[in-house]
């Protein structure tokens, strides 16, 4: 048997998990690992910051279902990528991190780099572990590859110190096991006494609501989710990667924009794959009602109840306790014919018409305002791009007029900063999307505080000839205006950057195609221009710094805020 080093080990592992990019930045306590790479069929995109090897894996993982992967060095490396990979750690991506680490007999000794990985993000991590045995080394990395894809989804981080991968012995010396298998063949179906209970409260049901999440979309479940809701004639409100999973221009589509009076007053709720985080208000009135029946179909006995008390439990893979809810629904279809639920059906159909109504009016009074109003440049954007782009939110003010704007076709389509909510993330998530989605458009809507952060790695899309379109809200400003938050107004100095900086001329030195546009009819030219370029693209928008996000400062949506 050939001698091999660590390095050799895991770029095996990495060809054997089909691994096709690593997002990575050098460093030479992982020089064995990147010296591994081509000759296993992965592809470096080397990137400009460590947090965006985190946030590019993030953004391949939400957008194709399958672990992100990166690679960080030791120390500054690892801590670096935190940010990211606590991003991808609180909204249940399915990211493994590689890291390089200090020899382990100089632990405590002042080592160069030194730092100590899986303790620092234990906290938000599924799986962390440092390799300390080189026999070692390929069952630890498959295990970190098991733990990212087995529900419930998270960031698995592998630290590696250099005398463990730098050392050299015979591959049939590692120690065998942790497979790891496709998720296909893993699935589970729900209990059938639970499936007969939840078919009959579905007849019964007069005001039924479906709710989608992230399980959805991990489980491939938008199919049988869609075909569930069409048999029994029952509306849907999908969220996080599960958004979409009913496109929300079917009739029985829900908006989180207008969602309120339906999450607040259904009698059944059947949640699949879904969380009831701080987002959705725990599940708590009056966002949610506490007079309904609970369903919470799960692949992970754990979520069930954590924030709401279901009375049916049903513990399963989404795509195959789907499945079981429409057999048993198509046997007992005389129970849904035409006319069930056609009063709640109808209220559905007036909210949607009411608030889409509303967007439209509230926009034609800001069509022609200078500067810019998101208004104007959101629905500018969403009659330009193709109907099947995926949009990265990297921005508050603007993530608002998206969810009014923005129809979700499909589980995936929309990738966010999720519960961690920083800035600065949509380059190296919109980079990773890309990828995951050659020959469709990607388009990254950040504001400049993001941009500051994050956007070198515009250079990283133009050195791989990576074609994301960055939509940059350009307001000159760190967060809502002084008008808006009267609590800081003459109490302190305001959050201003330098006025109207021209990033278009900024990231055209770097290769970039760049847009410039301060008038409201150079929005929709200036979008096609970028998008037709074939090169990654800023489109730098002079936004208004007094409007922020929808929810703040007393708008004209009341009641159906989120």
């Amino acid at each position: 048997m050939a001698v091999v080093d660590g390095g050799t080990l895991v770029g095996r592992i990495l060809k054997e998990q089909n691994v096709k990019y690593l997002f990575s930045i050098n460093g030479g306590h992982t020089f064995p690992i990147l010296a591994n790479l081509n000759n296993n069929g992965v592809k470096l995109i080397h990137m400009r910051h460590e947090q965006a090897t985190a946030y590019a894996a993030d953004g391949w993982a939400r957008t194709t279902g399958t672990p992100g992967v990166c690679c960080v060095t030791a120390g500054c490396g690892l801590t670096n990528a935190v940010t990211g990979l606590c991003v991808a750690g609180l909204t249940g991506s399915a990211v493994v991190c590689l890291s390089g680490q200090h020899p382990y007999g100089e632990d405590g000794l002042g080592s160069f780099q030194e730092a100590y990985g899986a303790d620092v993000c234990r906290t938000f991590s599924k799986f962390t572990h440092r390799v300390l045995d080189w026999h070692r080394i390929s069952f630890d990395v498959r295990q970190a590859f098991r733990e990212a894809i087995a529900p419930p989804q998270g960031v698995s981080v592998v630290e590696i110190p250099t005398n463990v991968l730098y050392n050299q012995g015979e591959e049939q010396d590692q120690v065998r096991g942790a497979k790891v298998y496709d998720p296909d063949q893993l699935r589970s179906q729900g209990d059938p006494r639970a499936i007969e209970r939840t078919v009959e409260l579905l007849a019964r049901a007069e005001k039924p609501l479906l709710v989608g999440g992230d399980g959805v979309f991990w489980s491939e479940a938008g199919k049988e989710l869609a075909e569930l809701a069409e048999l029994t004639r029952t509306p849907v409100y999908t969220r996080r990667a599960g958004h979409g999973s009913l496109a929300e221009d079917r009739p029985l589509a829900i908006q989180g924009a207008w969602k309120k009076p339906f999450t607040g007053r259904a009698d059944l709720v059947i949640a699949v794959g879904f969380r009831f985080w701080s987002g959705e208000k725990f599940g708590q009135p009056p966002t949610w009602t506490d007079k309904a029946t609970y369903v919470q179909i799960d692949a992970t006995p754990t979520r069930v109840g954590w924030q709401v008390p279901a009375e049916v439990a049903i513990v399963g893979d989404p795509k195959l306790v789907l499945r079981q809810l429409i057999e048993a629904v198509k046997a007992r279809q005389a129970d849904f014919g035409p006319k069930k639920n056609s009063t709640w059906l109808g209220e559905v159909a007036t909210a949607r018409e009411t608030f889409g109504k509303m967007v439209r009016d509230r926009a034609a009074g800001v069509r022609e305002s200078r500067p810019i109003h998101p208004d104007r440049l959101i629905g500018d954007l969403v009659s330009v791009v193709d109907k099947d782009a995926t949009v990265v939110i990297d921005s508050f003010t603007l993530s608002g007029y998206i969810s009014h704007w923005w129809t979700a076709r499909f589980p995936g389509q929309i990738v966010d900063a999720g519960p961690l909510a920083p800035v600065g993330h949509g380059i190296g998530m919109g980079i990773g999307a890309q990828l995951a989605r050659p020959g469709k458009q990607v388009v990254t809507v950040i504001g400049d505080g993001g941009m500051g952060i994050g956007g070198w790695d515009m250079e990283t899309a133009a050195k791989y000839g990576i074609p994301l379109v960055a939509v940059l809200w350009n307001n000159s400003s760190w967060g809502p205006s002084f008008e808006q938050m009267p609590i800081l107004k003459g109490r302190t100095d305001p959050f201003d950057m330098l006025p109207n900086i021209r990033y278009d001329r900024i990231f055209k030195e770097l290769g970039c195609h760049g847009e410039h546009v301060e008038q409201p009819d150079e929005i929709v030219p200036a979008l096609r221009r970028a998008f037709e370029s074939g090169k990654p693209a800023v489109v730098n928008v002079i936004g208004d710094k007094r409007i922020g996000h929808p929810t703040l400062g007393g708008n004209l949506l009341g009641s159906t805020q989120v």
